[in-house]
């Protein structure tokens, strides 16, 4: 897969559109400020960033500057920016990519069977707006990489060695994405050097099971304070305490206490409990009945005819005589009936008042004997005997509790350890497979080939012998070590010794190289991109890697793609510095004028 365009629906912004051999970005930087400023302002860098979200990276509204960066005003600049990436797929087709910003998660393809009229986006979608992780599974089978198939990882798992950003020149194999464990990335690598990554995942898994399970089993030792050899003192004590707690229950279903042993207590306090609440239940109702009945007799019939007389003689109303004689007839009645009703709340209250007495002396011979019978109990030697075998009754089955808990936990940590024992045997069937890898390297075609491109390239670059190669560590696990150079007793001619970030550079050029050439017989990416790759050069180690670049680019037909800053450009024998072709210059940048930024505009 190559890249072929790169545009926006923004006219501001500066389209590209890719060779199929060498690619140059040029930026000329006049200010002598910030390096890395500069350059993100005049977007060298960005392009790779931008062909790395269209492959659909994954985006954080938080932090990115696509969502982060605002104008004077305080929009955000990028809101309505509509990106489209076209590829040049292995199969010989074109396949147009889109993503917005505004809906990033959303993403269109295109496929057809020839590129697009100029910066124009296709007419016909065949995939359109598709959520970003079904969006992925789409791309992998457009792409259709040979190596990813029947893999539990895809397309974006190796992007970053064909897209190989200042911050990747740290370590040629770990990525700066590769954040995190081991297990993470190094099967992977393993894997895409042509051994068996799922051996390294296998003893990743096995090593964090075991890990887990060992950090389990000292929890457990520590919280209880236990070994497994002490199972069968375990035992031996649980047997004692069952046996003590098995005649002490047999004792307490002896006792007798009272001449009836459990019926005083149960059919005797228990009787007196009921009846003594029962009693007060009645008590309490008749008493409230009484304070009623009493409150009611007080409340006798009244009417002041004289008062009614006066209120009609203060209003001058004439007060009829003949009314005058109603109203005591009705009193008079009244006063009757208030009689005969009194009669009976007084004979009610009577018979409530004798039976209240009734219960109280009841009740005041229920607490007696009550408290005589508890008496009994409390004093007797028997009780006090009883009360002591309750208190080792409940002391035992504490300690019952205990010891079972801890035979308990004993087992389990047996169990822990039967499945160590497992995993153990796995980790050393899986280890020897490992080192079975480690003794035939040699016969790992697709290793030997990388190794040897590898080697080939950094030679013809810095005139040295260097190597890659990997060991087993005191973990049993796979270390890629740092490529090792190999003094040849000859001067290095125009190499930048002593620089370590050159070097570690350079080692990952090569390698990145090396991976592209080697997998170039299978259906895999057909491009790298180097960003600042010639930067802080010598100038013969620049001249002999654009040299070794053209060779490859003609050999295997892949895509290069490199940014350079104007002042990074080799020179001739008359320290003039040289110029790329019109055709391989792909983008022009510069900080002369914003326009001629890669968005137009600083930011």
């Amino acid at each position: 897969m190559k890249l072929n365009k790169l545009y926006t629906n923004k006219d501001n912004f500066k389209s590209i559109k890719f060779n199929d051999g060498l690619n140059v970005v040029y930026a000329d930087v006049k200010t002598k400020i910030d390096t890395n400023k500069n350059a993100h302002n005049l977007g060298k860098t960005l392009l790779s960033e931008l062909i790395d979200i269209l492959l659909l990276k994954g985006l954080s509204p938080k932090s990115h500057f696509l969502f982060t960066t605002k104008d004077e005003s305080g929009k955000t600049v990028f809101t309505s920016y509509i990106f489209y990436l076209e590829l040049l797929l292995n199969s010989g087709k074109f396949l147009t990519i889109r993503r917005g910003v505004l809906n990033h998660t959303k993403i269109s393809f295109s496929l057809n069977e020839q590129e697009t009229n100029g910066f124009h986006p296709p007419k016909k979608w065949g995939d359109e707006d598709i959520a970003i992780d079904k969006a992925k599974l789409l791309l992998a089978e457009y792409l259709n990489f040979d190596f990813f198939k029947n893999k539990d990882y895809d397309y974006r798992k190796s992007i970053n060695y064909s897209l190989r950003r200042q911050g990747d020149y740290a370590d040629i194999y770990r990525l700066t994405k590769f954040k995190g464990k081991d297990i993470h990335w190094k099967p992977f690598m393993f894997d895409f050097l042509g051994f068996d990554g799922d051996l390294l995942k296998t003893k990743y898994e096995k090593d964090n099971e075991k890990d887990e399970i060992e950090k389990y089993i000292t929890k457990l030792k520590n919280e209880f304070s236990i070994n497994i050899d002490d199972r069968d003192e375990i035992v031996a004590q649980l047997q004692i305490k069952e046996t003590r707690s098995s005649e002490i229950s047999s004792q307490i279903d002896k006792f007798n206490f009272y001449e009836q042993d459990e019926s005083l207590i149960k059919e005797g306090v228990e009787e007196f409990e009921i009846k003594i609440s029962n009693l007060n239940t009645l008590a309490y109702n008749l008493e409230y009945d009484i304070n009623k009945l009493k409150s009611s007799i007080k409340n006798e019939f009244t009417f002041d005819l004289k008062k009614v007389s006066k209120i009609f003689e203060e209003a001058k109303i004439y007060f009829p005589e003949q009314l005058s004689k109603d109203y005591e007839q009705l009193i008079e009645f009244n006063k009757e009936i208030t009689v005969e009703r009194n009669k009976l709340l007084r004979k009610t209250l009577k018979d409530k008042s004798s039976n209240l007495e009734e219960i109280k002396i009841e009740l005041k011979d229920l607490n007696n004997q009550r408290e005589e019978l508890l008496s009994v109990l409390q004093n007797s030697d028997t009780f006090i005997k009883f009360k002591d075998y309750q208190k080792d009754i409940i002391k035992i089955e504490s300690q019952l509790i205990q010891l079972r808990e801890k035979l308990k936990t004993i087992d389990l940590l047996i169990e822990k350890e039967e499945l160590i024992k497992g995993i153990n045997k796995d980790l050393e069937r899986v280890s020897n497979s490992i080192s079975n890898e480690f003794m035939h390297t040699d016969t790992n075609l697709l290793y030997k080939e990388i190794r040897a491109k590898f080697s080939m390239y950094y030679e013809t670059i810095l005139n040295e012998d260097a190597y890659i190669s990997w060991n087993i560590n005191g973990n049993g696990n796979v270390d890629f070590k740092s490529p090792k150079v190999v003094s040849s007793g000859e001067s290095r001619i125009d190499t930048a010794q002593g620089d370590g970030y050159t070097y570690t550079k350079l080692f990952c050029v090569c390698f990145d190289l090396a991976l592209l050439t080697s997998y170039a017989n299978q259906s895999y990416y057909r491009f790298v991109y180097h960003d600042d790759v010639l930067a802080n050069e010598d100038n013969g180690v620049k001249h002999r890697l654009l040299k070794l670049i053209k060779s490859l680019i003609e050999k295997y037909q892949i895509q290069y793609i490199l940014s350079i800053i104007k002042d990074d450009l080799p020179t001739d024998d008359n320290d003039l510095p040289i110029k790329f072709d019109d055709t391989e210059v792909v983008l022009n940048l510069s900080d002369k004028d914003e326009k001629e930024t890669l968005f137009g505009f600083k930011f």
